[in-house]
């Protein structure tokens, strides 16, 4: 019997793509779990919905960051409150960061909370896929975003899987 090989990222890549998948930060695993972040921020990203028009531009600026070797700069969580710190961290790392997320119509902060969006309801659909646990995860999630991912699968898998294979 020939062997078929699994399209899901091993958890090795799964964490290169969390670290990749901003293409210039760390990211959050997911919104729910984003360390350092107020309730409020951890709201935004949860509220935040997730539509073509964002995957798309976010796609673009994740594309043009790696095609311009945008410098990747680790975040330093100890100094993290809030998306606000964070985006600060994100803009000091790399002067063209700020123009380029102003060329697609992001703020920092917009594009961090649409990433986090993004990364964290992949992570956590793909993880529980297929699982008992499938249903309730999805319950917890933004109904629209659980919605975009089920329609957009392959598109969200391979923007994480691009990030990863980047990091390489």
């Amino acid at each position: 019997m020939p062997r078929v090989e699994s399209t899901r990222l091993s958890p090795r890549h799964w964490f290169f793509a969390c670290l990749c998948a901003l293409a210039f930060l760390l990211p959050a695993m997911a919104a729910a779990q984003a360390p350092g972040l107020s309730a409020a921020d951890r709201a935004d990203i949860q509220a935040f919905t997730i539509n073509n028009d964002v995957f798309q531009r976010l796609s673009t600026v994740m594309t043009q960051a790696r095609a311009m070797h945008v410098k990747r700069s680790p975040l330093d969580m100890s100094k993290v409150h809030s998306l606000a710190d964070m985006a600060q961290q994100m803009v000091a790392s790399d002067p063209r960061i700020k123009p380029l997320l102003a060329k697609y119509g992001f703020t920092p902060r917009q594009f961090l909370v649409a990433n986090m969006a993004v990364v964290g309801t992949t992570i956590t659909l793909d993880h529980f896929a297929g699982t008992p646990q499938e249903k309730a995860v999805e319950g917890q999630l933004n109904p629209a975003n659980v919605a975009f991912y089920k329609a957009h699968k392959a598109q969200m898998d391979a923007l994480l899987h691009s990030a990863a294979t980047s990091a390489k």
